[in-house]
């Protein structure tokens, strides 16, 4: 089945790199991509839309034998058009070829026109994004907060982009709050969490409590990351603050020993934001990798998303 995917605003990349993730987990090919859209095929489009996070809109693509299309018996429809301001709209020309009735305010399938210069196509859409239902409402009551903690949607993003599916594990060696173990858990992935701060393993295994999620947070140093076994991948947000207690050693040492290991955990994607410019052209020296996007938090500080190579 082909289908369109529309990149939310300031996440274009995300949303892309996102996508291609969960088509490697679950199976497909990227047909074709351009500033606002992403074309893809998959014969699992339900596990797609279940997990993911920064898309806007995703539509199977209708091919022009499926018209006319009848809907159930007092069956209704709404149709939404996305064209270029000098196309001539399409709306009533496909309303003709669909036979039920129009409720533009809750319609039993929503449908959609993109139509410009370049070309139209018409596609059924199967998932809109709505923030309410992708954020938890538990995280406005969850036992321990912290202001640097990574959004859930960015986290939820991050794992996508690992292509990692359900019974495979992943680990977050910097787990603080366990946002990522979260994630992870609500989309029925295996998680294990590290932390140096024994008030943050306390807090952050009550959030997990606060979720109902398996998943289990340790106290200790991240470098035990690599004494554990069958990880497919390390998704985490290291802390920036210098005044953290993870800094006791200085932030350019602490990450050269991250990248290290990082290194020797072969065959394990990694998928991690950075904080500078200087500790991006210091990880080269120690692996391929691909900047996903660059997300600005505040006027002092750019998380630098990025995912390494095999």
């Amino acid at each position: 089945m082909k289908f369109v995917s529309e990149f939310p605003k300031n996440f274009r990349e995300l949303s892309s790199w996102e996508l291609k993730g969960l088509l490697e987990a679950y199976g497909g090919i990227v047909s074709g991509e351009n500033e606002d859209l992403l074309f893809f095929e998959t014969d699992r489009p339900l596990d797609i839309v279940r997990r993911i996070a920064f898309s806007k809109r995703i539509s199977r693509i209708i091919d022009q034998h499926e018209f006319p299309i009848k809907l159930q018996e007092n069956g209704s429809y709404a149709i939404k058009e996305i064209r270029s301001e000098n196309m001539v709209s399409l709306i009533e020309e496909t309303a003709k070829r669909i036979i039920g009735k129009v409720n533009l305010n809750n319609p039993d399938r929503k449908f959609i026109i993109y139509n410009n210069e370049n070309f139209n196509l018409i596609g059924e859409i199967i998932y809109e994004r709505s923030i309410s239902n992708l954020i938890d409402q538990k995280y406005k009551s969850r036992p321990l907060n912290h202001p640097s903690s990574i959004s859930p949607l960015l986290a939820r993003g991050m794992i996508n982009i690992s292509g990692v599916k359900e019974g495979k594990i992943i680990v977050d060696p910097f787990a603080g709050t366990g946002t990522i173990l979260i994630e992870a858990g609500r989309m029925g992935i295996e998680a294990i969490g590290i932390d140096k701060n024994s008030k943050m393993v306390e807090g952050g295994n009550k959030n997990l409590a606060h979720f109902s999620i398996k998943g289990k947070l340790i106290q200790g140093d991240f470098s035990q990351m690599k004494d554990l076994n069958n990880i497919y991948a390390v998704i985490t947000d290291p802390p920036y603050g210098r005044g953290s207690k993870i800094f006791s050693e200085s932030r350019k040492t602490l990450y050269k020993n991250f990248f290290t290991l990082l290194a020797g955990m072969k065959g394990t994607v990694a998928v991690f934001c950075l904080p500078s410019e200087d500790l991006l052209d210091e990880l080269k020296n120690y692996q391929s990798f691909i900047v996903i996007q660059r997300l600005r938090v505040h006027s002092s500080l750019t998380r630098i998303v990025v995912k390494t190579l095999p």
